[in-house]
């Protein structure tokens, strides 16, 4: 959605008319206002499969990173497409062990490296040693270092720092940002239409009452969001 589809709905939920504006409220100025406030919350990975680089400019890539989650291979290697040593199979080297064993006592020999190498692949299987990622916010940097073979391409998982409404494309944050922009041009219409009043005045503005609903709303909403965010799981 953009701005002004967001403001169109948070002036009609008002009454207000969408092409005057008596107090001189800006609608626009309550949803970017009510934006700043959501982006705290908004926590939920996105992922960006790039060509593997030792250094990686977040900005080249076209990404702005609150955080980053994790680096990983985009093919890593699964399955058949893994070696007897790699994949750590016992049944393999057991098998080429007895081979050479069979064919001469000098076969014993062949032994130590294949049990040398399943002790590594034993080690790399545990304990993930192949690859190292750092985040460099300061330069919008990544450095990323992996072990042979190296892979042509990585996915990033990452936070976005969202820049402009239009990048909300989750009717889940959509709804709170209409939500909250509502409660925020509430305050603001509440404050303009209490400054004054008229004595003896048979008409009267609801100034009073759009200030406290504003202000409970806008309560409401944050111990919500403060709650949910954690545990709020959002499938794009």
């Amino acid at each position: 959605m953009e701005l002004k589809e967001y403001v169109r709905q948070v002036s009609y939920l008002l009454g207000l008319p969408t092409n005057k504006n008596i107090e001189e409220v800006s609608v626009d100025d309550g949803v970017l206002i009510a934006f700043q406030e959501l982006k705290r919350y908004m926590n939920t990975p996105v992922d960006i499969t790039v060509p593997y680089a030792r250094r990686i400019d977040v900005a080249a890539i076209g990404i702005d990173p609150v955080k980053i989650c994790d680096i990983f291979p985009a093919y890593p290697r699964v399955g058949l497409s893994m070696g007897a040593i790699d994949s750590g199979n016992v049944f393999t080297l057991a098998a080429s062990a007895n081979s050479y064993l069979g064919t001469s006592p000098a076969g014993l020999l062949n032994l130590e490296p294949i049990m040398t190498e399943l002790g590594y692949a034993q080690v790399r299987n545990t304990l993930t040693t192949e690859r190292q990622w750092q985040y460099d916010p300061h330069n919008k940097v990544i450095y990323c270092t992996y072990r042979d073979p190296i892979p042509a391409v990585i996915t990033i998982i990452y936070v976005p720092n969202y820049s402009d409404v239009s990048e909300i494309v989750n009717q889940t944050y959509i709804n709170y940002l209409i939500r909250l922009s509502l409660a925020f041009v509430k305050i603001a219409l509440g404050r303009s239409r209490s400054k004054y009043t008229i004595e003896g005045s048979n008409v009267s503005l609801d100034g009073e009452t759009l200030l406290t609903e504003g202000n409970a709303e806008l309560e409401s909403i944050r111990q919500e969001l403060g709650t949910k965010t954690n545990r709020l799981v959002v499938v794009n």
